[in-house]
C-alpha cells in the first residue's frame, strides 16, 4: 500500500508548495482562502500634484513699486533714461548695463505682460518720496466742526464764534454753522433772520460756502470749507 501511495502523493502534490495545499480544504478554511483571494487592493497613491504656478503679486495701493532685484519677472519691457522702449529684455541684462549709483530700475506697470520697467533717477525719486511723506504728515484730517449760536447773538459773540470757525477752516476742517432758537430768547422775524445770515456770509466771504443756508423749521444751517 505504501508503494502505491507514494507515487500517488507525488503526483497529487505536483504544482503545490506543500502537502497541506494539496489536501482537501474544509468549508471554514475554504471561506478564509476565498476572502484572502478577493481582498481588495490598497488604492494606488497618486504622485504629488505639481505645484500651481504662482500668480503675479498685485501691489497694494500706496505701496512702493518694486525696483532692481525686487522685480520677479525674468523678462520686461524696458524704458531707458531717454524714454526709448526696448521690448522683452532680460532683467538681469538691464541691471548689468546702467549706472546703479545713479538710477533705479522701477516696475511701473506690474500687470502688463511682460511688466513695464523704466530707469528713474535716484536723487529725483528720493526727493519725490520725501515730499510725498512730508505732505502726508502735514495734511490735516478733514473733520466737520460745528459752531452753534442763536438768532439774538450779539455782535461780539458772533465775532468770537466766527473766529473759532475760521481757526478750524485754516486747519483744513469743514465747519457747519447752526443758527438756532435758544430757550428763553425772544423770537425774531424772517427779515432779522435774513440779516443775520447776510452778516455771517459777509464775514466768511474768504471761505467757500459748501452748503448754502437751509432752514429746518426756525433753525438754519450752512457749511463752509476752504477755497
Amino acid at each position: 500500500m505504501l508503494r502505491l501511495l507514494k507515487p500517488s502523493l507525488r503526483w497529487t502534490t505536483r504544482g503545490y508548495n506543500s502537502l497541506a495545499q494539496a489536501l482537501p480544504v474544509s468549508g471554514q478554511n475554504r471561506a478564509r482562502q476565498s476572502a484572502a483571494a478577493f481582498r481588495p487592493l490598497a488604492p494606488l497613491v497618486s504622485p504629488p500634484a505639481a505645484a500651481k504656478a504662482s500668480s503675479p503679486v498685485v501691489q497694494k495701493p500706496g505701496s512702493r513699486s518694486r525696483r532692481d532685484e525686487e522685480i520677479s519677472s525674468r523678462f520686461v519691457t524696458f524704458v531707458d533714461e531717454q524714454g526709448q522702449v526696448h521690448n522683452r529684455v532680460r532683467v538681469s541684462d538691464v541691471l548689468n548695463e546702467f549706472d546703479r549709483s545713479k538710477y533705479f530700475l522701477v516696475e511701473v506697470d506690474p500687470l502688463a505682460k511682460p511688466p513695464v520697467c523704466r530707469l528713474l533717477d535716484k536723487k529725483a525719486l528720493f526727493e519725490k518720496e520725501k515730499q510725498s511723506k512730508k505732505k502726508k504728515q502735514t495734511a490735516p484730517e478733514s473733520v466737520l466742526k460745528e459752531i452753534v449760536f442763536g438768532w439774538n447773538v450779539s455782535d461780539h459773540d458772533m465775532e468770537h464764534k466766527l473766529n473759532k470757525a475760521i481757526q478750524f477752516l485754516d486747519k483744513g476742517n469743514k465747519v457747519k454753522l447752526d443758527i438756532v432758537y435758544k430757550r428763553g430768547q425772544k423770537r425774531v422775524d424772517k427779515e432779522t433772520q435774513q440779516q443775520v445770515i447776510a452778516t455771517v456770509s459777509s464775514l466768511m466771504e474768504d471761505y467757500k460756502i459748501a452748503k448754502p443756508p437751509a432752514f429746518n423749521g426756525n433753525n438754519c444751517s450752512m457749511q463752509f470749507e476752504r477755497k
